[in-house]
């Protein structure tokens, strides 16, 4: 029997958003199309040992149940892979597996992404048979190695499973059983994402292979997607020439995203870290990819969503000259302000960087402490100051409010903190709206509302919290949060205009 393989991403947010296309509603609103990155991973080392698989890429195109079903029986799988990348993808996770377990009661599903830090609500509340836990390529592969010898559910054995690192399943005495940390590849085998395949899945389950461009954004779209560091370059163009120059410059190009590296070498207590250790990509490729990205699909920036990117200094300054080399400007989603000196800033600045987001969390020393950030607000104002010295901008409004620990002093030092920071940097008194601090399964912050009470333990508590995290994921919303303070949620509420005021 021939094992015909599908990976499917899955979209996130409750199931009354589930019918909205992605690719056909420009970028406004709080879903934007995002490549599966994930997926995209696993077939290139899927490829590399053998096996091929069409993407279906539901997350984005976001099909009716009609259309799901008359995919599924065009395609007859007989594995398919669902890549789960947030908690907030659970009521479609179940949706899905309930139309897959309908038509083909005896092929193999396997969850993976995020969400397998709800492995035990999955495997219980689902007919998913395996879940893939942390990174995924190299277990992914053994278990088709596995299948291979064992093409149906109905041959499961046990045995073989328990010696496949990185995987959760029910056992043979009806326990949750996770098999540890998954093997990882090493850089030189990490591969950046083929676009063409992704396009091809879009041609076949959408009917127009064109839609790949959606997943790079107009730079002159600022009204309805706002690129990091571009919202108000053009009405002060006085304080920021050079960016200015490089938005007019490219004002008909499109931005594409990139990861350099996975994983993270921080270990906060709220952030949910499926895989294990930092590793970064070998730059031997990269090259290539930009090209890639330049001419097929007009590139001429690039938004670095790295967790940790400068923490591989070498690494930075590769990437770096490469972005200048090609005319790149570039912008860092996620960086620690104890990563770069003000040397390391000088050489981005002149390497095209224009803008990044620090992981700030909090301007009290104390609730950094409670979150393990392992960094001091004397390092966040250095760093911020360092970027104003470089003319570099950043992020001062990324915190994090709610946490265990939290108090009506804490918050007034965040807002005094995020206040300074934008005095440093001549922003005006308006502060962003903060986060809320959210409970994800698989962190240490989840564990800790379990153990306080505020998040129940039975499966169908854990579920709930699933669904509910779903509907509600607005991380600004009162509606989703869950007290993890000894206040009242109305004071935690109120500290929300506290810190702004």
């Amino acid at each position: 029997m021939q094992m015909k393989i599908l990976m499917c991403s899955v979209p996130d947010g409750p199931l009354s958003n589930t019918l909205r296309s992605l690719l056909s509603h420009g970028y406004a609103g709080p879903y934007k199309p995002q490549a599966p990155f994930g997926i995209l991973r696993v077939l290139s080392w899927m490829e590399k040992n053998g096996y091929d698989s069409d993407i279906y890429d539901i997350g984005n195109l976001r099909p009716s149940d009609e259309t799901l079903i008359k995919n599924f029986k065009r395609t007859n799988p007989t594995v398919v892979g669902l890549s789960a990348p947030l908690s907030h993808c659970y009521p479609n996770v179940k949706r899905i597996i309930k139309i897959l377990r309908e038509l083909f009661p005896d092929i193999w599903i396997v969850v993976g992404g995020h969400l397998t830090g709800s492995s035990n609500v999955i495997l219980r509340k689902t007919e998913a048979d395996i879940c893939v836990v942390g990174d995924g390529e190299i277990p992914f592969v053994k278990l088709l190695d596995y299948f291979k010898l064992h093409p149906t559910r109905r041959q499961l054995d046990h045995t073989g499973l328990h010696q496949i690192k990185g995987l959760a399943f029910i056992d043979e005495n009806n326990k949750l059983k996770v098999t540890g940390n998954a093997e990882q590849l090493s850089a030189s085998e990490m591969k950046y994402p083929d676009y063409d395949r992704l396009k091809a899945g879009l041609q076949k389950y959408g009917g127009d292979g064109e839609l790949i461009h959606k997943f790079f954004y107009p730079i002159d779209n600022v009204a309805e997607y706002t690129v990091a560091g571009f919202d108000n370059f053009m009405r002060r163009a006085d304080k920021y020439p050079k960016i200015s120059k490089f938005y007019k410059k490219n004002m008909n190009k499109k931005i594409a995203t990139i990861f350099t590296s996975m994983g993270c070498v921080a270990r906060c207590t709220f952030c949910q870290r499926a895989a294990k250790g930092y590793v970064t990509y070998a730059p031997n490729d990269l090259e290539s990819h930009i090209i890639d990205l330049k001419e097929k699909y007009n590139v001429g920036g690039v938004l670095l969503m790295d967790q940790n990117f400068g923490s591989n200094r070498k690494q930075g300054y590769e990437f770096a000259q490469l972005m200048k080399k090609h005319d790149f400007f570039w912008t860092v989603i996620g960086a620690r302000v104890t990563s770069f000196t003000y040397e390391d800033f000088k050489f981005y600045k002149q390497h095209n960087l224009i803008y990044v987001y620090f992981g700030i969390e909090s301007g009290s020393q104390k609730i950094l402490d409670i979150m393990e950030k392992k960094i001091t607000t004397k390092n966040v104002y250095n760093a911020i100051l360092n970027c104003k010295k470089t003319h570099i901008q950043a992020l001062t409004d990324n915190m994090i409010i709610g946490m265990p620990g939290e108090t009506r002093e804490t918050i007034l030092e965040s807002g005094q903190f995020a206040a300074s920071l934008r005095l440093l940097l001549g922003k005006d008194w308006n502060v962003a709206t903060t986060h809320l601090a959210m409970a994800i399964p698989g962190t240490p912050l989840y564990e800790y509302c379990q153990q306080i009470g505020v998040i129940g333990k039975t499966l169908d508590e854990e579920e709930d919290y699933l669904i509910r995290i779903s509907k509600y994921h607005n991380v600004k919303s009162i509606l989703n949060y869950v007290n993890k303070t000894n206040a009242s949620v109305k004071e935690v509420h109120y500290w929300t205009y506290l810190y702004r005021y």
